[in-house]
């Protein structure tokens, strides 16, 4: 390990571990600029001799700790797929990119009938191509969080408790996303998009026993869903809320997790563990594209498929928006 960053034993004998497994040494640095959930930058993603892991340079503590453990197992997962030659990530074509917009362009116009006030038409176009995007980085992000947090907490019980803060705060914060769009975007993207965190947030909830962490107590507006079982048998059932939507579908989805995140977390911890650990990713993203029904929006490719599609995602989005809207897209 390289840098002087003081870290709990636990923490630093994980990171040792990493090292000898890959092959490679990590440097971990404060940054004053770095995202809260800490940044990694890997050799599997980016042209880079050692590994590095970057958290805020105000985290101090067990908190700074956390983001270095899950940071290091994210690293770990990446590198037992790449030796197998076998690390994708979720990237979008030309073609896919006109499925995805279609569609929710379709569905915008169903959601647009029904309002008194319409979405102005510029407003509508260029909202297609920013909520398909949206939906690509979580497809992303998303799956890994339950697995990776999952892994972390029964590694490292040490930091368990800084853990649950931390997943409460990010958990409340995923939540507020997309709030003010609620009224813009077609209902169900904002119930899908909902309803993933939903179901991440719930599905650790049972995983990592803390009743702190229960959705329906730190989402406001899942609070009066605390005793549906009840309520659904009275009025609650026959309400269209998005809200209601979205506890729905997460429910559903959270059956997804379980059936797709199965794993010995106590087995012996060789390549062969981490690489079963993608391959759960993988299987729970392919699960959750299917159930929202997106499975031609997104392709499986290598990183730098993904680095070079972004280098061009402003074109497929004029050439989706001309195969939909036609002479009306100059």
């Amino acid at each position: 390990m390289i840098g002087n960053v003081p870290i709990a034993k636990p923490v630093r004998k994980f990171v040792a571990h990493a090292e000898e497994l890959l092959g490679t040494e990590i440097v971990i640095a404060r940054d004053r600029e770095a995202p809260l959930s800490g940044t990694l930058v890997d050799r599997y993603t980016y042209p880079v001799e050692n590994e590095y892991i970057v958290f805020p340079a105000h985290y101090v503590g067990l908190i700074k700790d956390f983001i270095i453990a899950k940071l290091t197992l994210t690293l770990l997962i990446k590198g037992a797929a790449a030796k197998r030659g076998e690390y994708k990530v979720i990237s979008f074509t030309e073609e896919s990119v006109y499925n995805g917009m279609r569609q929710i362009y379709l569905d915008a116009l169903k959601d647009e009938a029904k309002k008194e006030k319409k979405l102005p038409v510029n407003k509508l176009i260029e909202m297609l191509f920013i909520l398909y995007m949206h939906f690509q980085e979580d497809m992303n992000e998303l799956p890994w969080n339950p697995v990776v947090n999952t892994g972390v907490y029964i590694k490292i019980p040490k930091i368990r408790k800084t853990q649950l803060y931390y997943l409460m705060k990010e958990g409340k914060e995923d939540m507020d996303e997309m709030m003010e769009q609620m009224d813009i975007i077609p209902r169900r993207y904002f119930v899908f998009s909902k309803a993933m965190f939903y179901a991440r947030d719930y599905f650790l909830a049972r995983t990592l026993p803390a009743d702190e962490l229960m959705p329906v107590i730190n989402i406001p507006q899942m609070k009066k869903f605390n005793h549906l079982e009840v309520k659904e048998m009275l009025t609650t059932r026959w309400t269209h809320t998005a809200w209601y939507q979205s506890k729905v579908f997460g429910d559903s989805m959270i059956q997804i997790m379980d059936s797709s995140i199965i794993n010995d977390w106590n087995a012996n911890p060789d390549l062969d563990y981490y690489y079963n650990l993608y391959m759960i990713i993988q299987r729970l993203t392919d699960n959750l594209l299917s159930y929202m029904s997106m499975n031609s929006w997104f392709v499986w490719e290598p990183v730098k498929h993904l680095q070079d599609a972004m280098l061009v995602k402003g074109e497929y989005e004029q050439k989706a928006l001309r195969r939909i809207f036609g002479d009306l897209i100059l």
